[in-house]
């Protein structure tokens, strides 16, 4: 194995002042597998993480949501003809889990210690051998499950068609983002064995993966079970992602949808926002969270707590590769005026927030952050997580840092280069017992 680039001391987190930093060696095999090791024996565990460089960003504008149903089929390899889960069960597992987004698919299980070599061979067989064990009938029984789970989280459930109107506003015919993660029943269904193969050729070669190794091991022993497990794959080649061009309304977009499984009407407004990691993001990630915190954010309060127009308020942001986007949703309480909720939301999106909003927001996130780290599998998402957008794993510091450094001027300025009302998508939902 190459030489291990290293970053922190031999204790695995440790502050300076009240920046953390975290230990980690990293090391990129020849085959072009990137591996990062961090130790903490605090706990007789360790956790494996496995991250590739594909999401529905990546998709075919005829094949969407197929990251998504790879995941899926993403259980058995050629050495393996068991289900993984049930191995790991065997073996004592605590925590294992798969999901895709936007622009990764995720893999992880945290085992006894004792139990490394299992989950690393587990992940190695099914990067390097999943096609020579993969079976059509898996397949056709997968293309079945995930298209019930379209039904059952996004079709079949309250303000289920907001969802898909915001992303049908927001997206044109062809962008990726459109469709959302979970994809079309026709896609869905209409996807080939021969898909497949191309699928898992072109993204799910060593180069276009990161794997995180998090908990109590022993150093040389973890970089030869690695050496061993995936030193032998050939060399390949991280694949050139699509990058379709930036999208920008031409003018603001208003509908209404009836839903038959909401109770509530609802308001939301969408805006396109910036890529993940870029300029704003932080500015307009801690506005969101200040807008509907309970008790003191200015929107919670205008329209809950003083106007008693609204049963909840709902702000956040989605930031990821190929951009981002801003959410505010308001569940209107039963024979509330929707129009003079416009009315405080055109006031309120208009205007920043003072030093103590933007303090209480950081203050509740970085204790998120630092809570996030007493997991195993959290520590190595978040490890995984900067290292697919800024190259740098223990990028906990430098991302405090930027949100420290929010003002209200930053807010201000973030505010009006996104917030634009004529740039804007509403999508009302009318519950469909009251519709007409």
């Amino acid at each position: 194995m190459p030489a291990d680039r290293t970053s922190g001391t031999a204790s695995p987190i440790r502050f300076e002042g009240a920046v953390p930093r975290l230990a980690i060696q990293r090391a990129t095999l020849p085959c072009g597998l990137d591996v990062i090791f961090h130790r903490d024996d605090s706990a007789p565990q360790v956790a494996v993480s496995v991250w590739y460089r594909v999401g529905s960003s990546d998709e075919r504008a005829d094949l969407t949501g197929f990251a998504h149903l790879f995941e899926h089929l993403f259980k058995n390899s050629l050495h393996m003809p068991a289900h993984h889960y049930d191995i790991l069960r065997r073996a004592g597992v605590s925590d294992a889990n798969a999901s895709t987004g936007t622009d990764r698919t995720a893999y992880h299980e945290v085992v006894p210690s004792n139990e490394l070599a299992l989950a690393l061979w587990l992940e190695s067989d099914r990067m390097g051998y999943f096609w020579p064990g993969f079976e059509e009938e898996r397949l056709v029984i997968q293309q079945s499950v995930v298209r019930a789970e379209r039904r059952q989280r996004y079709e079949d459930v309250p303000y289920g068609p907001e969802r898909f109107a915001v992303a049908r506003a927001l997206y044109p015919e062809g962008h990726p983002h459109r469709y959302l993660t979970i994809g079309l029943h026709e896609h869905i269904q209409g996807a080939t064995v021969a898909d497949v193969l191309a699928f898992y050729r072109t993204w799910y070669v060593p180069a276009n993966a990161t794997l995180v190794i998090v908990g109590d091991f022993d150093p040389a022993e973890a970089r030869a079970l690695v050496d061993r497990y995936f030193g032998s794959f050939p060399a390949s080649q991280r694949p050139a992602r699509p990058e379709p061009p930036p999208v920008v309304l031409a003018g603001p977009v208003r509908e209404t949808v009836s839903d038959k499984f909401a109770a509530l009407a609802r308001i939301h407004r969408a805006w396109h926002g910036p890529r993940a990691f870029a300029a704003d993001e932080a500015e307009l990630d801690i506005l969101t969270a200040a807008w509907c915190a309970v008790g003191t954010g200015a929107l919670w309060r205008r329209l809950v707590y003083e106007t008693q127009l609204a049963q909840r308020v709902s702000a956040w942001t989605v930031n990821s590769r190929l951009g981002g986007e801003v959410h505010v949703a308001v569940d209107l309480r039963t024979g509330s005026d929707p129009a003079a909720v416009r009315a405080i939301l055109d006031e309120q999106c208009a205007r920043g927030i003072d030093d103590a909003a933007i303090e209480r927001a950081d203050i509740r996130r970085e204790a998120g952050a630092i809570w996030s780290l007493t997991g195993l599998s959290k520590r190595a998402s978040m490890f995984q997580r900067y290292a697919l957008y800024t190259d740098n794993p223990d990028g906990l510091a430098a991302d405090l840092a930027r949100y420290r450094a929010v003002t209200p001027d930053s807010i201000t300025v973030s505010l009006a280069r996104w917030l634009d009302p004529n740039r804007m998508v509403e999508i009302e939902t009318v519950p469909a017992k009251s519709a007409g």
